[in-house]
C-alpha cells in the first residue's frame, strides 16, 4: 500500500512538474501577447493621429475651395461689370453716331428738297 501510494504521489509530482511547465510556456504566451498588445496599441494610436491629422488637412482643403470660389464668382462678377461698362460706352458711342448720320440725312434731304 505504501509503494501504491509512493507511486502515486510520484505521479502527482510529475503531473505538477508538467502542469508548471504548461504555465510557464502560458505565461511565457501571455507576455508576448501582452508585447503585441501593447504594439497595436501604439499601431492604433498612430492610426488615429493619421485620422487626425488627414482631417486638419480635410478641413484645410474645403477652406480654401469655398476661398476659391468665392473669388471665382467675385471674379466673374467683376468681368460680368467691365462688360457691361464696355456695352453701355458702345450702346452711347453708337447710338450718338446713329444720331449724328441720321441729323446730317434730314439736313440732306432738306437741301435736296429745297
Amino acid at each position: 500500500m505504501e509503494k501504491q501510494i509512493i507511486n502515486m504521489l510520484s505521479d502527482i509530482q510529475q503531473n505538477m512538474k508538467v502542469f508548471d511547465q504548461n504555465l510557464k510556456e502560458l505565461d511565457r504566451n501571455m507576455k508576448g501577447l501582452d508585447g503585441r498588445m501593447q504594439g497595436l496599441e501604439s499601431n492604433v494610436r498612430g492610426v488615429e493621429g493619421n485620422m487626425k491629422e488627414f482631417g486638419s488637412d480635410l478641413k484645410e482643403i474645403k477652406e480654401t475651395v469655398n476661398r476659391i470660389e468665392v473669388s471665382q464668382t467675385e471674379g466673374v462678377i467683376a468681368l460680368l461689370k467691365v462688360g457691361n461698362q464696355r456695352s453701355e460706352t458702345d450702346f452711347h458711342y453708337l447710338n450718338t453716331r446713329i444720331t449724328d448720320i441720321d441729323k446730317r440725312v434730314f439736313t440732306l434731304e432738306n437741301r435736296a428738297e429745297g
